[in-house]
């Protein structure tokens, strides 16, 4: 029988269990990882956090803000009028 739409699956769960037990106990582990790493090469430190930005992060999700009956129009930033706006003030 299958399961129910949207239901997680138990593998998946304890997996994500098992997972989290494992992070847990190395949280000491991994800031050392990640200090030792940031003294001897800031470019994979950088590297390494960009890694896990996502874990932490809200996902992005579009917002639409078109009220009915206005025309929609991407802004153009190259036309004369946006650059004359931008030297008038500098």
């Amino acid at each position: 029988m299958p399961r129910k739409k949207g239901s997680l699956n138990q593998s998946t769960r304890e997996t994500k269990e098992f997972l989290n037990l494992v992070v847990k106990n190395e949280h000491a582990h991994i800031e050392a990882a990640l200090l030792d790493l940031f003294q001897t090469n800031k470019a994979s430190y950088l590297h390494a956090i960009t890694k896990l930005l996502p874990f932490i992060t809200p996902k992005a999700s579009e917002t639409n803000m078109r009220k009915p009956g206005l025309p929609s129009k991407t802004p153009n930033w190259f036309d004369d009028k946006s650059i004359e706006r931008a030297a008038s003030r500098m």
